[in-house]
């Protein structure tokens, strides 16, 4: 473990008072009731036939641009099929394959309720088309799992640990080369690609693991995320620019569905953030260093995306500081700044408080932590269905931000990482 100067790291964050504390309530009927009829409403009479729909239109027509080459299922979760997404070179339009692919895996988000793998069509689609236009190919594999509240916590997390063993298990994906394989998931999925690296027959598969937006933190109450670390920039105006968080509405329903009653809030396979802790020792001479413990429950590199306008921001700031050994700021230190960017569709990378990277040399092991946070941008910015909320100017920024999110994450991947 790398001992750090004081100064840099000092975890203020964590969970405070007796473990008991920090348990999944048992919640009165009528808002189970009301989650419940919540959930069914949105999964069962709204997504479900948009799926359907969506499966029609991409899967057996073929119509969609986005869709994706290859559609498999495996014996362990025959009803989770995976999505493949390959550059041409290597879709069998232009001959065999010439070479190996380094892969991602993408698992998508939707509050461990909601969502499907077509959501994220889209982005996978683009990163291969990106990466080929770099000329560093790449495949993109979409994951799936089952979706509480009929599957609450832990089944999503052994729901992919038995498809990326399956993966790996199998040769009948072209070109795809196993010792060089990531794990990305947007929001929910971030947190799920984040606990199922943590298992041991799936960390050593893993180079590297790259949660965007994820929800890190089940321990630190919604209303506190929401009005104490998120910024808000009424400046911005349209969706941008309001009061309150959307995902406020939700969280609730998502939060009932997904841990059932009694559950530990601050499991690390539930709340990631608390995986990895730090705390001050003694060293030689008596000097007081601040020890990081817990990276190696992770692979050995972790690029964390957050977004300035989201209420999720401050769990996934903590959680990258955490890993990069600096100093991790409290549960009401806000995200960012107070004034709008200057240059629309444009990262900050020169800024620390929404950019930097740390490398950590462990001997046989080096370690590589990065942190990104996209200015201006709410929870979701990069997705398609963003267009619903009917802000022309948040659409035109976020999808500019996201062609600039894919190269760097593509370029982290292939600088040294896989």
């Amino acid at each position: 473990m790398a001992a750090i100067p004081p100064a840099a790291a000092l975890d203020t964050a964590g969970p405070t008072g007796s473990e008991e504390i920090h348990v999944a309530p048992s919640l009165p009927l009528t808002q189970k009731l009301k989650y419940g009829a919540l959930a069914y409403g949105i999964t069962k009479l709204i997504k479900t036939p948009l799926n359907l729909i969506t499966a029609i239109k991409t899967d057996y027509l073929g119509s969609s641009p986005t869709n994706p080459d290859i559609i498999k299922a495996y014996p362990s979760r025959p009803q989770l099929p995976v999505r493949v997404f390959l550059p041409k070179s290597h879709s069998g339009e232009d001959g065999p394959c010439p070479t190996k692919l380094p892969t991602l895996l993408t698992i998508h988000g939707g509050g461990f309720v909601l969502g499907s793998p077509y959501d994220n069509d889209s982005w996978n689609r683009r990163f291969v088309q990106l990466a080929q236009e770099g000329d560093t190919p790449f495949c993109v594999i979409a994951l799936d799992y089952r979706k509480a509240p009929s599957y609450p916590f832990p089944t999503a997390i052994h729901d992919l640990e038995a498809v990326i063993l399956d993966l790996f298990k199998s040769d009948d994906l072209p070109g795809i080369d196993l010792n060089r394989v990531a794990i990305a998931g947007w929001s929910a999925g971030g947190n799920l690609a984040l606990a199922v690296s943590q298992l041991p027959n799936i960390r050593p598969l893993l180079k590297a693991v790259v949660p965007m937006y994820p929800v890190l933190d089940f321990v630190t109450p919604s209303e506190t995320k929401a009005t104490k670390s998120r910024r808000y920039k009424p400046a911005l105006g349209g969706f941008r620019g309001k009061d309150t968080d959307f995902l406020m509405g939700l969280s609730g329903m998502f939060d009932w569905a997904y841990v059932s009653p009694g559950q530990k809030m601050g499991d690390p396979l539930l709340s990631p953030v608390y995986a990895v802790s730090v705390e001050e020792a003694t060293a030689e001479g008596a000097e007081k260093v601040v020890v990081v413990k817990g990276r190696e429950k992770f692979p050995a590199n972790v690029f964390v995306i957050a977004c300035e306008l989201d209420m999720l921001g401050g769990e996934a700031w903590r959680m990258a500081c955490k890993l990069g050994g600096k100093k991790v700021p409290g549960v009401e230190d806000m995200l960012g700044r107070e004034e709008v960017g200057e240059e629309k569709g444009k990262l900050e990378l020169e800024d620390e408080r929404f950019h930097w990277r740390v490398e950590v040399d462990e001997g046989q092991v080096k370690r590589r932590y990065r942190w990104l946070l996209v200015p201006d941008a709410i929870h979701g910015y990069d997705q398609d269905g963003v267009g619903r909320f009917g802000d022309e100017e948040l659409v035109r920024d976020g999808m500019e931000k996201r062609e600039e999110v894919m190269k760097i994450i593509r370029g982290w991947l292939m600088d040294g990482v896989l």
